[in-house]
């Protein structure tokens, strides 16, 4: 099975005294302006069991710092790539494709121990050195606000366009070194075997690319490189740290039934793909999938990348937009104050019975004409359907072709689909993983259960025995 990516329930930590010792204006400036771009294109994950279980190691792991620089705040993220990440100002978030793997507390202690120490010693905002959130279109020269200006932005809202440096962290290897050492032994002044730092990177490149198929320069390991030498250090390291004596959030069983129910999979409600055709289950409308082009499904947005880099669409409905034509006003007069520009065109057309109208904007980037369009159409009752397009002239012709691709659907017309979940079975004397496998109808996952479990088929277990299973779970949308 294919997953696309896509490529929080926040809870904040008060932590008593917060020493401000150090300047951190810009650790929380840059972090507020993160914390946006997460909950656009991944999206914030409400599962009750896991909000509470990664709070808690958080805020027992906050605790064993010196000097605390933030109010720390953890979240959960909607999508099913495995990852770990820290924004500046104290804000670390954990993805529901990394929760889907750990075996105990004491590996999810490592990891969330390494991104606290990333954030607590600023590695994101020394990284970045300035140049923040530079967003960049991939049509060579075009940069997004400095030929269109803000509103397409906005409009476009596509993670193609997103070269966002504070989400994609590329540290250097002196301050993974350093979170490495300093997060295993903060994980150990907590009461947590430190070493199981180096358990959990083992089985992580497999999983990002069991669970998304694509190799692990898109997962966790694209910001925090993977090798047999740093698994080395963390062991070097572990054998130093003292361990405190402290009982575990969870017991080992309940630690393991905490994420039964958990979809390792897409979020349906941000749509989903069935035959190479994408539906979009609250917004009504479908469009049938180009082969040759990147698709990026995301809480606000379908986005299309063609794979020459010459073009991009991005599909959403917004709502409580007013009347259609206040609508379509004041996308021009935003357009006309903040990038100084008239349309080069406009056109009223009427699209499966609804009206629209689509709007250009034409520039030039390395002797190149590019154009920007927003294919908008009245959903009514102050819903807007549209397309923003961003191409250059030369794809004109198959943007346009691609347009046709999209209609309006009744939620009858939605197909059956289902999601990858999470279910916590309890093992019978003597039974193998195999025969778990058989009796959840869990065979399309064998090789992830072999993984979650970190089991081979033949291995047997203990009666009661707790075991993840991997099983498809039909959705319903109502």
């Amino acid at each position: 099975m294919t997953f696309y990516k896509s490529t929080l329930f926040s809870v904040a930590l008060t932590i008593g005294t917060v020493a401000y010792s150090q300047n951190v204006a810009k650790d929380l400036e840059y972090g507020n302006q993160g914390f946006e771009m997460v909950k656009q294109q991944m999206g914030l994950c409400k599962f009750e069991p896991l909000e509470s279980l990664v709070t808690k190691l958080g805020d027992k792991l906050v605790g064993q710092l010196e000097k605390p620089l933030f109010e720390y705040e953890f979240y959960l993220v909607d999508t099913p790539e495995p990852n770990a990440f820290a924004l500046p100002g104290g804000k670390i978030f954990v993805t529901r494709g990394l929760l889907a793997l750990p075996l105990t507390e004491d590996e999810l202690a490592g990891v969330m121990g390494h991104e606290i120490i990333h954030s607590n010693n600023r590695h994101g905002v020394k990284t970045s050195a300035g140049s923040v959130f530079g967003t960049i279109i991939s049509i060579p020269g075009v940069i997004v606000g400095g030929i269109f200006g803000g509103p397409i932005g906005t409009a476009i809202a596509s993670p193609f366009l997103a070269g966002n440096e504070l989400l994609q962290a590329d540290y250097s290897r002196s301050n993974e070194k350093e979170a490495d050492k300093e997060g295993t032994a903060l994980a150990a002044k907590a009461g947590y075997q430190s070493i199981q730092l180096a358990n959990i990177l083992k089985r992580l490149s497999l999983e990002a690319e069991i669970l998304t198929g694509e190799a692990e320069e898109k997962s966790y390991f694209a910001s925090h490189p993977f090798t047999p030498d740093r698994v080395k250090a963390i062991t070097k390291h572990s054998v130093k740290n003292i361990q405190s004596s402290s009982d575990p959030i969870l017991s080992p069983n309940a630690f393991l039934k905490a994420f039964d129910g958990l979809n390792i999979g897409n979020n349906p409600e941000f749509g989903f793909v069935h035959e190479k055709v994408f539906y979009h289950p609250t917004d009504l409308y479908s469009f049938k999938l180009a082969e040759d082009w990147q698709t990026a499904i995301t809480p606000v947005s379908l986005s299309l990348g063609s794979t020459n880099g010459q073009a991009n669409m991005s599909f959403m409905v917004e709502e409580d937009t007013m009347t259609f034509k206040q609508y379509l006003d004041g996308f021009e007069k935003a357009m006309r104050k903040q990038s100084r520009m008239e349309p080069s065109n406009k056109e009223y057309f009427e699209w499966h019975g609804h009206k629209g109208e689509v709007i250009e904007y034409t520039s030039e980037a390395n002797e190149q004409v590019v154009k920007f369009q927003i294919f908008a159409v009245d959903y009514g009752g102050g819903r807007v359907f549209k397309i923003a397009s961003l191409f250059a002239e030369s794809s004109e012709e198959i943007v346009h072709e691609l347009l046709k691709n999209a209609k309006p659907i009744s939620k009858s017309a939605l197909p059956k689909t289902s999601v990858p979940t999470i279910k916590i079975v309890s093992a019978k004397e003597g039974e193998t993983l195999q025969a778990v496998i058989d009796r959840s109808d869990s065979k399309e996952y064998a090789n992830l259960m072999i993984l979650l479990n970190e089991k081979a088929m033949s291995s047997q277990f203990k009666e009661g025995q707790l075991v993840k299973a991997v099983v498809n779970k039909p959705v319903s949308f109502k």
